[in-house]
């Protein structure tokens, strides 16, 4: 049988009888505190009374007379009493209230503004904390290494009353204090609810009050507040502890403040979602867009268009002043775009120069234009910056979609190809999305995929077409011209496939071939004694401005050991418009080497004759276009006698391409056209027909001979 605990003995020392009346009144209306009430009524019989410690708490008015009761309490401080001291006062003032706490008191009440319960609470807190400091001041050393590992936690440590209402904290360590900012006499007595601050609907609270309810140990993560109203993450692990019967008296909580880990968690996810640039969503949250803006689309029946913008001239930017410069452009285009938008409305960076509008809830269709308007507007005006005047235009491709799409992302695919219709329809524009355009890139991708093929196994092959002296009639030289045979498709027309792969860089390995081929087949004719004049090669514009154009010209005619005289190179007035300079001087360079220069398509491409009389070349010819309408248009026969004129008064050869009829090579003789090729002296032919058909010729000539 369990014997009754003892009841406290509880000292009030009190000078007014009537505090003293009030006093045991309200220690009536505590309940649940089994005592005994001593009154001593001055500061002599009180400081005898703490010396004798025979009582378990002290209540002590802070007036005794013209004696101060915090005297009393600095008293039991000096002896290292255990029992907790209470200051009573008349008065509410915080500095008393500090310095009682100070200098050792457990508490401070004003007079007149607690209750029975108060008074009970505060004398059963007094003890509950004297006790905990009794029990750990006689624990052996482990004990207090574990007071001192509490006390140097970085992580915060509050104890909790179990067993008292509200859960009243009853320790908090100092890194608890640290990371709150509260002091540990605003935290003990209070439910560590304090700290939710105006956010008490956390969904981690709900786990907590069920663990408490169960009594198990929770682990979860609030968002508390400091003192001073900052918001901190807490990683909050709560444990039960029981006593040594098993019944639950406290719980311990250990905090660790998780806001830099939290904020940098947000940060990589922001960083994983968002261009860090110019902190548009990036192609990943698109994604996310686009099918929500389907969504919308199709359960709205409403229309989504999608505008995949990219910026024109924004490169030499970027090669003469610097990427600095450059990026502070592509964040001041994002908001200037971001302007021109509705809140509803999704701007995102693709990379580089490249960005996508989402408009997903559009009445009509048509409605984007209007902001591709204002688009295309705002991004051309002006940019200053560091005192330079910048300027850039828009390229802007249109999609729209009713939201029944499989995968939506084929819409920023769309809106691409369409962005390049607007390069090439000479930028600052937009163009819409078609299925014709479809087709038309599907049907290049697949050509160059074919073109690869025939690279690698160099099925290409060359005709020749020969050309024609106007007065003697004979064969003064041959263009060679590429034709490609696909074992499909048959003979695929150098229109469909030459500009593929001028845009994929396979005219390179093509050009080079042609080349080499056609000096090989030259020396052949040279060594049969067939050879009349130069092999005409056209070559591509890409070509020709490659670095190591010269020397890709000596090795071909130093493997095929051709004479350089009967090497012709047609280049096109195109190649001026990329790079004049380096044109110059590299036809002078050819020139050196002794090759033939013809201009090609003359008349039909760069339309400033200044660079003309600069020109190493031999001969102009004059494009078909020209010529196949001479006889029945005034214009084309006054552009042709033009062109002769002038080329004869630059010293130059003319050759007339595309000449079909008697009456077009009856004009061009008129006219003094040093020679022609076309279909009424010759078609283009295989190498081995041309050398039936130059042996021919040389019977013929001796014949006539």
């Amino acid at each position: 049988m369990t014997l009754p605990a003892p009841p406290l003995r509880l000292l009030l020392i009190e000078d007014d009888e009537d505090d003293f009346l009030i006093i045991r009144d309200l220690l009536r209306e505590a309940g649940n505190l089994h005592y005994v009430l001593d009154w001593v009524d001055s500061f002599e019989r009180g400081r005898c009374a703490i010396d004798s410690g025979v009582h378990d708490l002290y209540l002590i008015d802070n007036r005794l007379g013209s004696d101060s009761g915090l005297e009393l309490v600095r008293h039991a401080s000096a002896r290292s009493m255990h029992q907790p001291l209470i200051l009573l006062t008349g008065q509410d003032d915080s500095e008393l209230d500090a310095r009682a706490l100070e200098l050792g008191a457990s508490d401070y009440l004003v007079k007149g503004q607690f209750d029975g319960r108060l008074l009970g609470r505060s004398i059963r807190y007094a003890l509950e904390r004297a006790s905990a400091r009794e029990r750990l001041g006689r624990s052996d050393s482990r004990a207090a290494l574990l007071q001192r590992c509490l006390e140097a936690s970085y992580n915060g440590v509050v104890i909790v009353d179990a067993q008292a209402p509200d859960q009243p904290i009853i320790y908090a360590n100092p890194a608890f204090e640290r990371i709150t900012g509260y002091r540990e006499e605003e935290i003990l007595g209070r439910n560590c609810r304090f700290l939710q601050g105006n956010q008490p609907y956390q969904p981690a609270l709900e786990e907590i009050r069920r663990s408490l309810a169960e009594q198990r140990e929770v682990h979860v993560v609030l968002r508390n507040f400091r003192k001073d109203g900052s918001a901190f993450w807490n990683d909050l692990y709560i444990a039960p502890v029981p006593d040594e019967r098993g019944v639950v008296t406290h719980y311990v909580g250990v905090q660790n403040d998780i806001s830099e880990r939290k904020r940098f968690e947000s940060e990589l996810a922001y960083n994983a979602s968002h261009d860090v640039l110019t902190g548009l969503p990036n192609r990943s949250l698109l994604e996310d867009r686009l099918l929500q803006g389907c969504q919308i689309a199709r359960r709205y029946s409403r229309e989504l268009a999608v505008m995949l913008i990219d910026l024109d001239g924004f490169k030499p930017i970027n090669d003469t002043f610097g990427h600095a410069v450059g990026d502070k452009v592509l964040v001041e285009v994002a908001q200037r775009m971001g302007a021109q938008i509705r809140p509803g409305d999704t701007l995102a960076r693709l990379g580089g120069d490249e960005f996508v509008v989402l408009l997903p809830d559009l009445a009509h269709g048509e409605d984007v234009l209007l902001v591709a308007e204002r688009l295309i507007r705002s991004i051309s005006r002006p940019y200053h910056l560091n005192e330079l005047e910048l300027h850039v235009t828009a390229s802007i491709g249109i999609t729209l979609s009713d939201g029944e799409i499989e995968q939506p992302m084929k819409l920023i695919q769309q809106a691409d190809l369409a962005m390049y219709q607007a390069k090439q329809h000479g930028r600052n524009n937009y163009q819409w999305y078609t299925e014709h355009l479809n087709q038309e890139v599907s049907e290049r991708m697949t050509l160059r995929n074919e073109l690869q093929k025939a690279i690698a196994g160099m099925s290409f092959e060359l005709h020749y077409q020969p050309q024609i002296d106007t007065r003697s009639g004979l064969v003064i030289g041959s263009e060679a011209l590429l034709r490609w045979p696909h074992a499909e498709r048959g003979m695929i027309s150098p229109l469909r496939f030459i500009p593929v792969a001028e845009d994929t860089g396979q005219i390179i390995p093509i050009s080079q071939w042609v080349l080499d081929t056609a000096c090989r087949h030259n020396r052949q004719l040279l060594d049969r004694g067939l050879a009349r004049g130069a092999i005409s090669v056209n070559i591509s514009a890409v070509h020709f401005l490659r670095s190591n154009f010269i020397e890709t010209v000596r090795r071909a005619l130093d493997s095929s050991g051709l004479p350089a005289n009967l090497l012709e190179l047609e280049i096109t007035e195109s190649v001026l418009l990329k790079n004049a300079e380096r044109a110059i001087y590299l036809l002078h360079e050819l020139k050196k080497i002794g090759v033939g220069l013809a201009l090609d398509d003359f008349g039909t491409g760069y339309s400033s004759l200044s660079y003309l009389k600069d020109l190493p070349i031999d001969k102009v010819k004059i494009d078909r276009s020209f010529v196949q309408e001479l006889i029945s248009d005034p214009r084309d026969a006054a552009i042709t006698q033009g062109i002769i004129s002038m080329a004869h008064h630059l010293d130059l050869k003319v050759v007339a391409e595309g000449v079909e009829t008697p009456e077009q090579a009856a004009f061009l003789e008129r006219n003094q056209c040093d020679a022609f090729q076309g279909f009424l002296y010759a078609r283009p032919m295989p190498f081995a027909e041309l050398e039936g058909y130059l042996q021919r010729q040389a019977a013929l000539a001796m014949a006539g001979h």
